[in-house]
């Protein structure tokens, strides 16, 4: 567990534990022998009243606060390190299991962009706890030269991704033979370009579940564009040529022919990506996952938040039903109402990145842990793995 996230969860559970004392004063008798008998009945009814008004402001979001906590904590979990190797690059990750005789199925965590560490600085807590308390491990590893992990994650392309995927899979296959047959990928974002990929290339994997992946790269990269611009105020005319202008200059810096220096004298940004950002964005900026998704036997889950700031979900959903949908019979595409990106609450959670999330809103995941989620949208997921690995 990372520090910040830490701190925040200790100091919620210190000011769970005063209020509870707070709210606790009456630890002996306060009527007076002396009060008359209809006195003392008013009394007890403004102090019962007292005591329920108390309950429901102060008790009941304390308890619910501390059981969102809880879902940040993995101790009275089965934890085991594992590792694994892909292209020479040392990976190590966690596998997390509801108990040592677990015989259930195992999603395997594909991050999203950027370089996350295997619990996401302890973002998938909530969501790993909930798979778990449904009887479903989970093994999630560090990013390539991210924590304990050898290697650059900014060197591969979205073919090496879904090559590294398969290979912690075989690992957990190796690791847990009896349940090699239940053993599938579970993905946030970029894992979109990824999983589609994977799956085809090892038919032994159980199921894929896709979390707001996007269809075309450049196409979501325009979307994302124009959430940022109108954010700004930005009139829709001039939003659209400036994403038009973008596409034009993304062609010329990213042409096969280009290098960084291409890139550094076409810009005039004070910011400049790295050259390491750079080459990842060149060797992955075609990436398309149409075609990828037309050659997956296995069953697919793809959930999309219908507010989701980064991805089109409601041109992607489009995009997944015409492929998925009658390919395998527990395919299935769902826009969930009022989730953003990773599937929370987006009257609560919808930024585009978790860097933009004030302190206030990360101390209220804290406190809410899974219930951070849309309404029964980890319950549906995790039914709908029992289901896909349960098949014949």
């Amino acid at each position: 567990m990372n520090s910040g996230m830490a701190q925040r969860i200790d100091r919620l559970h210190s000011l769970a534990q005063a209020l509870i004392i707070i709210s606790c004063p009456f630890h002996h008798r306060i009527e007076s022998p002396h009060m008359s008998s209809p006195h003392r009945k008013r009394f007890r009814r403004y102090f019962i009243a007292t005591l329920i008004i108390i309950f429901l402001i102060v008790i009941v979001p304390v308890g619910f606060a501390l059981n969102g906590l809880s879902d940040f904590d993995l101790s009275g979990r089965h934890v085991a390190e594992l590792d694994f190797t892909h292209d020479q690059n040392r990976l190590l990750g966690s596998l997390i299991l509801p108990d040592a005789d677990h015989r259930g199925p195992i999603a395997l965590i594909i991050h999203g962009d950027g370089p996350q560490n295997r619990f996401s600085d302890d973002g998938y807590l909530p969501l790993i706890n909930a798979l778990l308390d449904h009887g479903i491990g989970v093994y999630t590893w560090d990013k390539a030269g991210i924590g304990e992990s050898s290697g650059n994650w900014l060197d591969q392309s979205m073919s090496d991704r879904a090559k590294e995927a398969i290979s912690a899979f075989d690992a957990i296959a190796t690791a847990r033979p009896k349940q090699a047959d239940k053993i599938g990928l579970f993905g946030f974002s970029q894992a979109g370009w990824v999983i589609p990929k994977a799956l085809p290339m090892n038919i032994g994997i159980a199921f894929g579940v896709v979390i707001g992946g996007a269809g075309n790269w450049q196409d979501q990269g325009a979307f994302y564009m124009r959430q940022r611009l109108m954010r700004d105020g930005i009139a829709d005319n001039e939003i659209t040529k400036q994403i038009a202008q973008s596409r034009l200059r993304d062609r010329a810096i990213f042409a096969p022919n280009t290098d960084y220096q291409t890139y550094l004298s076409a810009i005039n940004d004070s910011l400049p990506m790295s050259e390491d950002r750079f080459g990842f964005v060149k060797r992955n900026i075609t990436a398309d996952a149409q075609s990828d998704l037309t050659r997956i036997n296995q069953p697919v889950l793809a959930l999309f938040g219908a507010d989701d700031l980064n991805v089109d979900a409601k041109s992607d959903v489009v995009i997944y039903r015409d492929i998925l949908i009658g390919r395998h019979p527990q395919n299935d595409v769902i826009l969930i109402p009022g989730a953003s990106h990773g599937l929370l609450r987006s009257n609560l959670f919808n930024y585009q990145l978790a860097s933009e999330m004030p302190e206030e809103r990360q101390w209220l995941f804290a406190a809410m842990g899974r219930y951070a989620y849309a309404p029964d949208v980890l319950d549906q997921t995790a039914n709908w793995i029992h289901q896909a690995t349960d098949s014949p």
